[in-house]
């Protein structure tokens, strides 16, 4: 009873000091969560009704759930890509397994490139370390847009466009917000570390391996998780770069607007999207404390 109690006296006082600007605000983003969540849930529903009880129930909850929408997008999904002049048909089991090549090489590279040059720049005093930060906060002032074009011409030139691997030879780059947000990881460890591992006989790489990114982990892991999530949604540059390597996301949007008659319809649509959404949603609520966490980093206490 004291308990309860006291965490009302809490409560009150918590919503005394909090400004109206702060509660307008949460109420907003809380409307706005709710919203994202019933669209979430909506097409989770709409996936186990078949086309019959969709028309006749658009909103309400699935009265006879059914799969067979998933079974239908495995049966029948595909999406025709031009090699060499002639039309080669993807199945949903080829974008997979291109899906975890494109989302897994690449969110790994995104954040390992980034990552070891960060270190560089911070661990190591070179003339051009100021260059190198006043170049990645100026590629991210300018917009890029108008530059796909550019981009492809040289890609067919070196005999990288449309793979794989030239993809991920295009992601071998530190620009952008998580090289800073290496760069200040690595700044607030106290140099004592690293003097204290030359006095045992360490070498720069054991340092790296076994003092300093054993401190960074955390902060690897949730870049990397959060690069695969961002890679794992993206169709636009599959759809530019691999239009021959079409992943999931490219088949989900070629998927809302195929003419094919078992998909022509919006629970087999919906399925679709939900396959898509699955791993992420597992991700999600594995890593969520990591992914919602603040990107932090604390050394030493004195």
């Amino acid at each position: 009873m004291n308990q309860k109690v006291n965490f009302s006296r809490k409560l009150k006082r918590k919503f005394k000091t909090t400004s109206p600007t702060f509660i307008i605000i949460f109420f907003i983003l809380m409307l706005y969560v709710i919203f994202l969540g019933y669209l979430v849930a909506w097409g989770i529903i709409t996936s186990l009704k078949d086309v019959g009880e969709f028309n006749d129930n658009v909103l309400g909850l699935a009265k006879h759930p059914t799969f067979k929408n998933f079974g239908t997008i495995f049966r029948n999904f595909y999406v025709q890509v031009n090699i060499n002049g002639s039309l080669k048909t993807i199945f949903i089991e080829n974008m997979i397994v291109n899906t975890l090549l494109y989302a897994v090489g690449g969110a790994f590279i995104m954040t390992f490139v980034p990552c070891m040059v960060a270190y560089a720049v911070t661990r190591f005093k070179f003339k051009f370390n100021a260059l190198i930060k006043g170049i990645v906060i100026v590629t991210m002032i300018l917009p890029i847009i108008g530059s796909a074009p550019s981009e492809i011409s040289l890609l067919r030139t070196l005999g990288l466009y449309d793979s794989i691997i030239g993809n991920w030879i295009q992601k071998f780059h530190f620009l952008g917000m998580y090289f800073l947000v290496f760069c200040a990881s690595y700044e607030v460890i106290p140099k004592d570390f690293a003097e204290a591992a030359y006095m045992d006989g360490a070498s720069e790489l054991k340092l790296l391996t076994r003092a300093i990114f054993p401190m960074i982990r955390p902060i690897f892991t949730t870049i990397l998780l959060m690069n695969f999530i961002t890679l794992w949604n993206d169709y636009q540059t599959p759809l530019l770069y691999l239009p021959s390597h079409p992943t999931l996301a490219y088949g989900v949007f070629e998927l809302s607007r195929t003419t094919i008659n078992e998909l022509n319809n919006v629970p087999a649509r919906t399925a679709g999207c939900v396959i898509l959404l699955i791993p992420i949603l597992i991700i999600f609520i594995s890593f969520r404390k990591r992914i919602m966490g603040n990107i932090t980093l604390g050394g030493v206490k004195e």
